[in-house]
């Protein structure tokens, strides 16, 4: 990316005399190959799906899985229309819309991460919001979207956007700043408006523990959702009215990581302190999960889509899409069809997995279900029609993010182990793979090539490839001993034909299989 913190990011979009979402769309651009075009119509599709959340939750109640909460999205809409509340009715009508999102993702319904599950209300909620206002077009809203995600990106890289990690600042509150400097934009405010706004708004959410009542995404974090879509509203009103903030917001974001890091585990997503410690929110949890109560640097966010995406099933980006795409990667890491898996959780995944789903997304991953698929809160049923059994445990796995989990699975005539963390909104990274140290992705088309270690093997490989027109992003090698088995990771820029894996293995003689990993 051509920025790394919002100073930069300002410093080029005043330079080019453009605004921050044509920045955005030329990096994508450029990053992906694609047509601008195709930039733009796939983010069209986000917006789709977004603002369908926002009908679905404010026309009709949608209860939870646990029915625990739900309806407050078409109430407060209802309540909305009677003109006799204290706010706006229009200003209340974004609260609304955010209610109804954040209800959609509790019934694990279809929303975008937006940076995340958890805090997916706020974006969608504000620019629905302003759809309905009638003062801007679709195609001005879509295109705004990339302000977020160029926001996004900053927080992301400079902080964090895990509850695990940084608390629910690192979800609500970036949630909150990519909104409002989005909607800064949008109103025709300069560059250093929108990074005045995101600096306003994340300062009013330092300190925001994730306390999730029975590690559910839905107490605290819907009526968050709702509060913080109308902050990001005001915080951007303050920026265009010409109020700064004293502190230069990339400071902002560096506190925010730093108060993330001093906060203790119990307040980041592990469901065990703030709200979900009161006798109240032990009492949930014992209901209704019926059970006891008891007392290394993170990849790079580059794309829009890691911050505005995954299109996915609810609650929760890290628990649920970042838990599929792990199990997928595992699926096809494997190879064949799995018939038995054992998901060992460490963490806020070992805490919360039940009132998250993520032993239902692990499983859903698996069995190839993609983030999206309906499928998913019936992955349990699905796993016992296609004869896969399983189990979840908990384990200390060593110093990794929160959200990691050590994936045994095993087919018909082999067993692999995959370890690997979800980072938040969605995005994750294979730690070990068959425990090789390995760290990758799976976002670009990944080759992974088991082969005997003999001389010359990786030049030829890298030969081939370049012959056949195929760009190396990253390429890592592992070895038992000399001469012995080794694994190599190839991660290409280019999409892969099935083609290419057949005359590879034609070509080299000592590659004894490969497999293609890319994430759903």
């Amino acid at each position: 990316m051509s920025f790394t913190n919002l100073k930069e990011l300002i410093e080029l979009a005043e330079q080019e005399k453009t605004t921050i979402s044509e920045l955005m769309i030329k990096t994508e651009i450029q990053q992906k190959g694609c047509s601008r075009e195709t930039i733009i119509d796939k983010m069209s599709e986000q917006f789709t799906v977004m603002e369908e959340a926002v009908r679905r939750g404010t026309m009709n109640p949608v209860m939870s899985r646990t029915g625990l909460t739900g309806g407050d999205g078409n109430r407060l809409y209802q309540y909305a229309q009677n003109g006799n509340s204290f706010v706006n009715p229009k200003t209340l009508n974004a609260a609304a819309n955010a209610l109804a999102v954040s209800e959609v993702n509790a019934a694990m319904g279809r929303i975008v991460a937006t940076p995340t599950a958890g805090s997916a209300g706020i974006l969608p909620a504000v620019l629905v919001h302003a759809l309905d206002s009638g003062k801007f077009t679709r195609e001005q809203l879509v295109q705004s979207i990339f302000t977020a995600s160029a926001l996004g990106l900053v927080v992301a890289n400079k902080a964090s956007i895990s509850g695990a990690a940084g608390g629910c600042q690192a979800e609500i509150g970036s949630a909150t700043a990519m909104a409002a400097g989005t909607l800064v934009e949008l109103a025709g405010g300069t560059p250093m408006k929108v990074e005045n706004a995101v600096g306003i708004a994340l300062k009013n959410s330092l300190g925001l523990v994730c306390d999730p009542v029975a590690g559910l995404v839905e107490i605290p974090c819907i009526i968050r959702n709702g509060l913080h879509a109308i902050t990001a509203q005001a915080a951007a009103d303050m920026a265009l009215a010409g109020i700064a903030s004293v502190i230069p917001p990339d400071e902002v974001i560096h506190v925010m990581h730093e108060v993330g890091q001093q906060m203790p585990e119990s307040l980041r997503e592990t469901g065990i302190g703030g709200l979900a410690g009161t006798p109240t929110g032990q009492k949930l949890k014992k209901q209704i999960l019926n059970e006891k109560t008891s007392g290394c640097g993170p990849a790079k966010y580059q794309s829009a889509y890691e911050i505005i995406g995954p299109v996915m099933v609810g609650p929760s980006s890290s628990h649920t899409a970042g838990a599929v795409r792990i199990g997928n990667i595992a699926r096809q890491l494997l190879n064949e069809n799995p018939v038995y898996a054992k998901f060992s959780l460490m963490g806020s995944f070992a805490e919360t997995y039940q009132g998250h789903g993520t032993d239902l997304a692990l499983l859903a991953g698996v069995l190839g279900l993609s983030t999206m698929d309906d499928g998913i809160p019936n992955s349990k049923e699905i796993a016992e029609e296609n004869g896969l059994q399983y189990e979840f445990t908990k384990r200390v796995l060593g110093s990794y993010h929160p959200n990691t989990v050590l994936v045994e699975l095993t087919g018909f005539t082999r067993t692999v182990k995959v370890l690997a963390s979800s980072l938040g909104g969605g995005k994750v990274e294979v730690q070990e793979f068959d425990e090789y140290p390995f760290k990758f992705s799976g976002e670009r088309p990944t080759l992974v090539i088991r082969h005997s270690d003999q001389k010359g093997v990786i030049a030829e490989l890298s030969e081939i490839l370049y012959q056949k027109g195929f760009n190396i992003a990253r390429m890592a090698n592992e070895r038992s001993k000399i001469n012995g088995a080794a694994i190599t990771i190839c991660e290409i820029d280019n999409t892969i034909e099935g083609t290419l894996l057949s005359l590879l293995k034609r070509e080299i003689p000592t590659i004894d299989e490969i497999v293609l990993v890319q994430t759903m």
